[in-house]
C-alpha cells in the first residue's frame, strides 16, 4: 500500500492536522495541533497500520505542523528516560 501525507486545517477544532491517507486519499491517521488549548493528539482510523508508518507520521508532524496559531511552540520533544 501507498501511503501519502496532506496538511488539513479544520475551523471547528481550531487547528491543523497532518493526515496519513492512502492512495485514495482516505484518512488512516491524524496527528492534530489544537491552537485553542495548546494540545496535540493522534487518532487512528484504522487498524493495522505498521508501527513505521506511524512513528514517521509522529516525528514528520513535529515539523511539518509549526507552532500554535499564537506562536507558542509545540511541546519539548521527551526523551526515552522521561517520566
Amino acid at each position: 500500500m501507498q501511503y501519502r501525507y496532506q496538511l488539513a486545517s479544520d475551523v471547528i477544532r481550531d487547528g491543523l492536522g497532518l493526515e496519513r491517507t492512502d492512495e485514495s486519499w482516505n484518512v488512516l491517521a491524524e496527528v492534530f495541533r489544537y491552537d485553542a488549548d495548546h494540545s496535540l493528539t493522534i487518532s487512528l482510523f484504522s487498524e493495522g497500520l505498521p508501527f513505521t508508518e506511524i512513528e514517521k507520521l509522529v516525528l514528520m508532524a513535529r515539523e511539518e505542523l509549526g507552532p500554535f496559531e499564537d506562536r507558542t511552540l509545540l511541546p519539548e520533544q521527551l526523551e526515552l528516560n522521561d517520566e
